[in-house]
C-alpha cells in the first residue's frame, strides 16, 4: 500500500482548527512584525502536524479529500494575492530607497559646489577688490556714490543668499540621508516578510499538489473498478444469453415481467440510470437500484427461478443471478456478505438466497438489484411493488 502524508489535512475535528490558524495569517504583511509572522507560522505548522497525526489520507473519505483540496486551493489563492501585494510593497520600498539616495547625492553635489563658490569668493575678497567695481567705490560723484552703496548691498545680499542656499542644501542632504536609511530599513523588513509569505505559498502549493495527486489516484482507482464492473456486467449479459439459449425448447414456462416482490426489507436509495459520482463528477450508467440495509439482513428471491451464477464477480462482489421462466428475464443480487444459493438451485419466491453486505465496489451495506430482459438491464422499479 502506498505511504502518503501531507503537511496539512482535514479531519472532521482537526482541519477547521488548522484552517483557522492558517487563515489568521492572511492579513497585510506590512501590518505585522516579522516576529509575529514567524510565531504565527510556527503555530500553523504545529496545528497542521496535529491534524496530520489525527488523519491518514489513505483512509480519508473521498469527500474529505476533495473538500481539503478545495480549502487548500482557497488558501493558495489568498496566499498568492498576499505574495503579490508583498512583492509590490517591496518594489515600492526599494524604489523609495533609490529615490532618496539620488536626492541625497544631488544635495551633496550642490553643497560641494556652494562651498567651492564660497571659498573662491573668500579668496577674491582677501586678495583684493574687483577692479571693475573699484572706480565706482573711489568716485566723489553723488550719483556714483549711490550706485556704489547699491553694489555693496548687492554683494552682501548675494553672500547671504549663497550661505542660506548652502544651509538649505545641507539640511536637504541630511534629511534625504535619514529618509533613505529609513526606507532601506523598511525595504529590509518587507523583503523578509515577502520571503516568509513566499515560503508559505510554496508549502501550500506543494500540499495542493499532494492532495491533487491523491485525489487523482482515487479517481483512477474508481474508474478502474467501474470498468471492472462494466466488464462483469458484460459477462453477466453473455451468461444470461447462454442460459436463455439453453432453455429454448424446454418446458420451463413463459417469462413474465409481473409478480416480483421486494428482494429485501430496505428502501431504494439510488435509482436506475445515469449516475454522477458525488465527488469525482464522472458519469456511469447505474444498471440497477441500490436498496439500503444492515449487514446480515436477509435477501430474498424476487420471483421463482433457477440460480445460474453464485459467487464473486469483480465490482459486484458476492453475487447471485437467477433466471426466470424461459430465460428471457433474469434478476441479479450483488454485494452480498453471505451467499445461500448455488448454481442450478431452483428457488421459490421469497426464499433466502443471501445476506446484505458491502463486498466488491461498495461504499456501505446495501443490495444492488437488477432486472434484465434478454440480457439488457431494465429499471427494476418498473416491476417491483
Amino acid at each position: 500500500m502506498r505511504s502518503f502524508t501531507l503537511s496539512s489535512l482535514r479531519s472532521p475535528f482537526a482541519l477547521p482548527a488548522v484552517i483557522g490558524v492558517v487563515i489568521a495569517l492572511v492579513v497585510p504583511a506590512e501590518a505585522q512584525d516579522i516576529s509575529d509572522l514567524r510565531r504565527q507560522r510556527e503555530e500553523a505548522r504545529a496545528a497542521e502536524q496535529e491534524a496530520l497525526e489525527q488523519i491518514d489520507l489513505l483512509r480519508a473519505d473521498d469527500a474529505i479529500v476533495a473538500e481539503t483540496l478545495a480549502e487548500i486551493a482557497g488558501l493558495v489563492d489568498a496566499q498568492t494575492a498576499r505574495v503579490a501585494g508583498a512583492q509590490q510593497a517591496l518594489a515600492a520600498a526599494e524604489s523609495e530607497v533609490l529615490y532618496r539616495e539620488q536626492l541625497a547625492r544631488d544635495a551633496e553635489a550642490a553643497v560641494a559646489a556652494m562651498r567651492e563658490e564660497i571659498a573662491v569668493r573668500a579668496v577674491d575678497s582677501y586678495v583684493g577688490t574687483d577692479t571693475t567695481v573699484e572706480p565706482w567705490l573711489q568716485s566723489g560723484d553723488p550719483n556714483r556714490t549711490a550706485i556704489r552703496l547699491a553694489m555693496l548691498d548687492f554683494a552682501a545680499g548675494s553672500e547671504r543668499d549663497l550661505l542660506d542656499a548652502l544651509r538649505t542644501a545641507q539640511a536637504e542632504m541630511e534629511e534625504n540621508v535619514r529618509l533613505g536609511e529609513a526606507a532601506r530599513v523598511e525595504a529590509d523588513r518587507l523583503r523578509e516578510a515577502f520571503e516568509v509569505e513566499l515560503a508559505e505559498l510554496e508549502g501550500r502549493r506543494a500540499m495542493q499538489l499532494d492532495v491533487q495527486a491523491e485525489l487523482q489516484v482515487r479517481i483512477d482507482d474508481w474508474i478502474a473498478i467501474a470498468n471492472e464492473r462494466d466488464a462483469a456486467s458484460d459477462e453477466f449479459t453473455s451468461l444470461i444469453r447462454e442460459a436463455t439459449a439453453a432453455a429454448t425448447g424446454l418446458d420451463v414456462g413463459s417469462a413474465s415481467l409481473e409478480g416480483f416482490v421486494m428482494p429485501t426489507s430496505g428502501s431504494v436509495g439510488s435509482a436506475f440510470g445515469p449516475r454522477v459520482h458525488p465527488i469525482f463528477g464522472t458519469v456511469r450508467q447505474h444498471t440497477g437500484v441500490d436498496i439500503g440495509g444492515v449487514t446480515g439482513n436477509p435477501i430474498w428471491a424476487s420471483k421463482d427461478g433457477r440460480v445460474i451464477f453464485a459467487g464473486w464477480k469483480g465490482g459486484y462482489g458476492n453475487t447471485v443471478v437467477m433466471v426466470h421462466g424461459d430465460g428471457t428475464v433474469t434478476t441479479l443480487y450483488a454485494h452480498m456478505s453471505v451467499i445461500h444459493a448455488s448454481p442450478g438451485d431452483r428457488v421459490d419466491q421469497g426464499e433466502v438466497i443471501g445476506e446484505i453486505g458491502s463486498t466488491g465496489f461498495s461504499t456501505g451495506p446495501h443490495l444492488h438489484f437488477e432486472v434484465r430482459v434478454n440480457g439488457e438491464p431494465k429499471d427494476p422499479q418498473a416491476f417491483l411493488p
